[in-house]
């Protein structure tokens, strides 16, 4: 039994460490590598301007952003899906919230990629926040 309970103790510890290796390497990836596609951006533009820029300027993102350093990029996203707009909370579509909050990462200035900001692939999840360059 012994023998069993070291096994199952080992087998454990070595998932522990490939678990935690796998989450480590699966978060080296920052805001600056470029999450969301300029396209995605300037589709965003008009209902950024129409639904969030009279309360929520440039200034206000990148302090924002800058008080968030180290935090994935997912928690961020989430806060916006669930209290914005102020009005109506979580009115928007998924796909609405992820063009606004690109259209939102090119105003501070972090740059564009290849790829779109995803809320559903999971992969804000991946992407670490780092604060804006001035």
């Amino acid at each position: 039994m012994k023998a069993v309970n070291n096994t199952v103790i080992s087998v454990l510890a070595v998932s522990a460490v490939a678990l935690f290796a796998g989450y480590a390497s699966a978060q080296t990836s920052t805001i600056k590598d470029g999450v969301y596609t300029a396209e995605q951006a300037a589709s965003g533009k008009e209902l950024y301007e129409r639904r969030c820029g009279a309360c929520h300027n440039v200034d206000f993102y990148r302090n924002a952003f800058s008080n968030r350093n180290s935090q994935v990029l997912q928690v961020m996203f989430e806060e916006i899906l669930v209290n914005m707009p102020a009005d109506t909370p979580g009115s928007l579509m998924d796909s609405e919230y992820e063009v606004v909050f690109a259209h939102i990462l090119s105003l501070v200035g972090y740059p564009a990629g290849d790829t779109e900001l995803n809320y559903a692939n999971g992969s804000m999840g991946e992407v670490t926040i780092v604060p804006p360059t001035d």
